[in-house]
């Protein structure tokens, strides 16, 4: 699996499938670069992750805290980055079956983008987002296409902004009274 998370593409190459997703948000969007004409697709999370898929994440957690190891210590410390490329690697299959793909067919397996649109990231290159799926989509798409997945990605780059901002805001309130374990002052003693 770890083939479909490639780092910077060679100047003139590109993937077979592009994944905008908004970690905030229950929708993102997939671009599938293999065909001629490039298929956009809106996806919600809650079509993907559904019963099958909790299965598989309880199966293989259950699986990977009962291996037995002769280092005990260490296999629980290493629990959570396992789990973490676990689940990563389902979340992919399951995108990929969604988008009519064999994930465990290796010969036909896409290489994969993915853009995780959040922080600092979001405000400064939503232009950018935009424009670069109006070039994915320039030559083999009319107007009205480019203008609909233009507004589609400018609703969901606010809708994160929108609810970064609140979080950040409810953060800040529990900061103030020292609620927050995160936040801290420095006349604060937490022993």
């Amino acid at each position: 699996m770890e083939e479909l998370f490639k780092g910077q593409w060679p100047e003139g190459e590109r993937p077979d499938i592009q994944l905008y997703i908004f970690p905030h948000l229950q929708e993102f969007i997939t671009v599938d670069l293999r065909e001629t004409v490039p298929q956009v697709s809106l996806l919600n999370t809650g079509d993907l992750f559904n019963e099958e898929f909790f299965r598989c994440v309880e199966t293989e957690f259950s699986q990977a805290i009962r291996e037995g190891t002769e280092f005990p210590f260490s296999h629980l410390m290493n629990l959570p980055m396992r789990l973490e490329e676990s689940i990563r690697g389902m979340a992919m299959n399951f995108i990929l079956e969604r988008l009519g793909m064999d994930p465990e067919d290796e010969e036909e397996l896409p290489s994969v983008l993915v853009f995780v649109i959040s922080g600092g990231a979001l405000s400064l290159h939503s232009e950018k987002l935009v424009k670069s799926l109006q070039e994915f989509l320039g030559g083999h798409s009319d107007a009205a296409a480019l203008s609909e997945w233009s507004a589609v990605i400018t609703r969901l780059v606010e809708e994160e902004s929108k609810v970064l901002k609140k979080l950040s805001q409810q953060d800040l309130a529990e900061a103030i009274p020292g609620d927050a374990p995160d936040y801290f002052t420095l006349w604060e003693n937490r022993n």
